[in-house]
């Protein structure tokens, strides 16, 4: 079977889009990480054979747009995205496109690579490499060396809770070593078009070169979305681990949600309704958060903030971000 037929039909199709929108049109572009590419570069972001439809459910601002946006002061945080996914129409944009440091978002491609390369039935038995942490403030599960856990169950106290021992441990049962996952990390990231991410973690701690952006977030973020497992863990207020010490006991340990929304600290705008999502924080990242949410029509939206000053901002400017909603 002939390839490139496909292929060329498709840069074709993404090259009209990219030179025919008109300036308002601008938010609603299928795909371009950066209105440079020409659309032979988009076809080199992907997996070999995935080029055909390409980000076809996805959107992005131009870069033109999103230069415009930094002096936009509507979100007076790092970065700030709305997009509402059935119509692929970005509502707000603030500094997308600039690499920051995503704290615990980037469990979201730890994530995605479970469900890619892991099986969720296995188990896993805690070593010491997993539990180091060099880093006190860490928010750790708390697992011991010689604990056995499933699968299942570190990555839904990974997404629900944000332990970053259980970040670590899943790295390491994919890949043998953390900086073999962050390699692996890295491909995955280039294969989905995310051009301004470099992991060399899988927790988020800060790190020297540790980096991504608000729209290669929402790329991984979507990408985890059509997973029901994600979907499921993300929806959780709380979660309980049933698992097997180092000393052959069950044991049994519940941990909270870290989303603020569900824990009923912060009520989001009227006529919207948070479905889930993932948060972060760390000193260089400061405090971030991902939802996935939806109107009162069940239309869906992603909403991600980087970088605010403190939790309280944080929800502040995403209660704000999320009031476009009803405004649109």
């Amino acid at each position: 079977m002939n390839k490139k037929g496909p292929l060329l039909i498709t840069a074709c199709c993404i090259c009209v889009l990219l030179c025919a929108c008109q300036p308002s049109a601008a938010l609603l572009n299928k795909y371009s990480e950066m209105d440079l590419l020409q659309s032979s570069d988009v076809l080199s972001l992907v997996e070999p054979g995935k080029a055909s439809g390409f980000a076809e459910d996805l959107a992005v601002v131009s870069s033109e747009d999103n230069e415009a946006s930094l002096s936009d002061s509507t979100i007076p945080t790092t970065a700030a995205l709305l997009i509402q996914t059935n119509t692929k129409e970005a509502l707000y944009y603030k500094n997308i496109y600039q690499p920051v440091a995503p704290a615990s978002l980037t469990k979201l491609m730890t994530a995605l690579l479970v469900f890619k390369y892991g099986n969720l039935d296995d188990e896993i038995t805690i070593t010491q490499e997993m539990i180091d942490v060099d880093n006190p403030q860490a928010q750790m599960a708390g697992f011991a060396v010689g604990d056995k856990i499933s699968v299942r169950d570190m990555l839904y106290c990974m997404l629900i809770y944000s332990g970053n021992d259980t970040s670590n441990a899943i790295g390491i049962y994919i890949s043998g070593s953390i900086e073999e996952f962050a390699d692996l990390m890295n491909s995955e990231a280039k294969n989905l078009g995310a051009m301004h991410t470099h992991f060399v973690n899988a927790c988020g701690l800060d790190a020297d070169g540790h980096l991504s952006c608000a729209y290669d977030l929402y790329l991984m973020f979507s990408a985890c979305m059509e997973y029901e497992e994600f979907r499921d863990a993300i929806s959780q207020s709380e979660y309980t681990v049933n698992y097997t010490s180092a000393s052959g006991e069950a044991v049994s340990k519940t941990f909270d949600t870290t989303n603020l929304y569900f824990t009923g600290d912060y009520s989001p705008p009227e006529g919207v309704n948070i479905f889930g999502g993932k948060t972060g924080t760390t000193g260089n990242a400061g405090a971030c958060l991902i939802l996935y949410t939806t109107d009162n029509q069940d239309n869906p939206y992603i909403a991600l903030i980087l970088g605010g000053d403190d939790k309280p901002e944080l929800y502040q400017q995403m209660s704000n971000l999320l009031s476009m909603i009803q405004k649109n």
